[in-house]
């Protein structure tokens, strides 16, 4: 029996969106990176998981699915479901797993099928991997919208994982603890029977589902090379391939990697897989390459090659943009070197055709604007600047003596004058010094000349912000120097008075991150992460029928708010088909772009790729 708390208005069972710019999301997030690097360098939890589970031929062909795969004995099509980067906000992420969850679901008047299969791309919980986040964040959302029925002739359709970073800021303890014991778990209604962080899987008719597990570093460990090396093997001739990446490659590498080593450090895992197939199995095809990480939809189709890249990270988490998307991509695939083009959406017959992104560019451009409420969204974020600005008044103030007021004439003289005894100092050469470092490191701009010139005029307008609030409060305030109460409030108006004044330094963050996302295509993830955006969720659902793979990408343009969920009257009946919370009214699903037809006959076995 799923614990159903029966409040939704609490924020502890049922919480909103990660607040990422919150000092204590921050540390805890900073402190995860920093030990799961190490602890993936010197201790890789997938090797020890390896060695405990050894595997022969016949049980290998048994965890693929048998000789006829999973859905063998399934007449008709095979459907299979796809979705990448949830667990954050309950709302978001629920509004996907409902109609994941769903026996049926109408959109833009086609009637689909609950899936046979569903894969799960990476970044199965956020902020880091938690109990706390694994249970309230990802799996009560999945455990509502299919719950667990004791019937034994319900269905049980198989669910398989990969992990992506933030599933490994734990080592992958509770990743593997949860979904990889190698004996049937459930998620809902959805049985997990992988043993390992990786998987393959055969569907029907050749049809396969491979999802590596790239770790930290695009690295492939010994155990999972071997395993994929035995079930490529194993697969019969002219096998098809999804292939389920944790990570973009194409789109990091073109947009993320500063030289050719960087480069190729982005492709080497995608390469490696990609070797693997080529190598072991006559003929082998990818004809789609899907991935999350990345917060948005986006389809690239290689020319030549034929094989489509689709980017789907809209299972819940915060909103990426897309209006940095480059047209086209020069991307390593299989051992060539190949055009990657951004899609269009075969529905529109005009002459200048919409873009295979979501959400549009437009959209997106409009919705960068919302940093310039930074300050609302992130308010204990200006807090704490607010407090570096009070240290930094302190030390300055010491140097000189606090009852300094800068002497006589007019306030904006005297504040000038106090400005002038501030700058050469000690004091005022480490503040300078330490927020230049901070400013220049944080910016995620290229080229290097460009990130250090952005990223110092970025920390002087801190330093403008810091001296002039604390040249202005000091002159003030200087009438209330002489008694010891008089002093006491002195620093007290002093303090609230920087802390306030760290609210300017939060407008000037905002405008730091438009500015960058606009001009730069820069600091994607921290200037949409700011805003905490629920918006433009999405998943895929893939229909299997022979040769020919169709991709129906689903979307929801706005998710619902909290007041919008209701819980079902019939939620403690243990019917899988009755969701235990339902919306209200229509969730408003429609397809991003039309039907996405692949014939695999038309996809270049990889082998050919070579000449190209």
């Amino acid at each position: 029996m799923v614990t159903i708390p029966d409040n939704l208005f609490n924020k502890i069972d049922y919480p909103g969106m990660v607040h990422w710019f919150s000092p204590k999301v921050l540390f805890n997030v900073v402190q995860k990176v920093l030990t799961s690097t190490i602890f993936a360098q010197y201790a890789d939890r997938r090797l020890v998981h390896a060695s405990l589970d050894p595997f022969t031929a016949q049980s290998l062909v048994e965890r693929c699915g048998g000789e006829l795969g999973i859905c063998g004995s399934k007449k008709g099509a095979v459907w299979v479901d796809y979705v990448a980067d949830l667990g954050d906000g309950f709302d978001s992420t629920y509004a996907i797993a409902y109609l994941i969850g769903q026996k049926s679901i109408v959109v833009d008047g086609l009637e689909m099928p609950r899936a046979d299969c569903l894969i799960m791309g990476g970044d199965e919980v956020y902020p880091d991997a938690s109990r706390y986040d694994y249970q309230t964040r990802m799996q009560r959302p999945y455990e509502y919208a299919f719950p667990r029925s004791k019937d034994a002739k319900v269905d049980r359709p198989p669910v398989f994982l990969i992990p992506g970073n933030h599933d490994w800021y734990d080592g992958l303890t509770l990743f593997l603890a949860k979904f990889c014991r190698g004996i049937s778990t459930h998620l809902g209604s959805w049985d997990a029977h992988q043993h390992r962080s990786y998987f393959a899987v055969q569907l029907a008719n050749n049809w396969w589902i491979w999802g590596y597990d790239s770790q930290l570093g695009e690295d492939i460990d010994i155990p999972q090379a071997s395993y994929f090396v035995e079930v490529a093997k194993r697969m019969p001739d002219n096998a098809k391939v999804i292939l389920c990446a944790a990570v973009p490659t194409w789109l990091k590498a073109e947009t993320k990697a500063k030289d050719a080593t960087e480069r190729e450090i982005y492709y080497r895992g995608l390469r490696y897989m990609t070797g693997i197939l080529e190598s072991n199995c006559k003929g082998a095809k990818v004809p789609l390459v899907l991935s999350g990480d990345l917060h948005h939809y986006s389809r690239y189709l290689g020319v030549g090659s034929g094989t489509q890249f689709i980017t789907a990270g809209g299972g819940g988490a915060f909103l990426h943009p897309t209006h940095h998307l480059p047209q086209v991509i020069k991307a390593d695939w299989g051992s060539s070197r190949q055009d990657l083009v951004l899609g269009t959406d075969s529905r529109d017959n005009s002459k200048d055709k919409r873009e295979a992104c979501y959400p549009p560019r437009s959209a997106s451009r409009i919705l960068a604007w919302g940093n310039l409420g930074f300050i609302f969204k992130n308010a204990d974020f200006c807090i704490t600047l607010g407090v570096f600005y009070f240290i930094s008044a302190l030390l300055m103030l010491a140097w000189g003596g606090y009852g300094e007021s800068g002497g006589l004439g007019t306030l904006v003289e005297r504040g000038w004058t106090q400005t002038t005894k501030f700058v050469p100092t000690p004091p005022f050469l480490f503040i300078l010094t330490a927020f230049l470092a901070v400013t220049i490191k944080y910016a995620d701009i290229q080229p290097l000349k460009r990130k250090r010139i952005v990223g110092a005029l970025h920390g002087l307008i801190h330093i403008v912000i810091i001296v002039s609030a604390t040249a202005l409060l000091s002159t003030l305030l200087y009438p209330l120097i002489g008694h010891w109460w008089s002093d006491l409030a002195y620093f007290i108006v002093l303090g609230f008075g920087m802390i306030a004044s760290g609210f300017i330094g939060g407008f000037v963050w905002g405008i730091y991150l438009l500015i960058a996302s606009f001009v730069w295509a820069s600091h994607a993830n921290d200037s949409f992460s700011a805003m905490r955006l629920s918006s433009f969720r999405h998943f895929l659902r893939l229909k299997i029928d022979g040769d020919v793979l169709m991709v129906f990408p689903i979307g929801i343009d706005k998710s619902p708010k909290r007041g919008f969920w209701k819980f079902n009257d019939g939620r403690h009946q243990e019917d899988q088909n009755a969701p235990i919370v339902v919306p209200k009214g229509s969730l408003g699903q429609h397809l991003i772009e039309g039907m996405i037809t692949i014939d695999a006959r038309m996809v270049k076995p990889l082998i050919l790729l070579k000449s190209e």
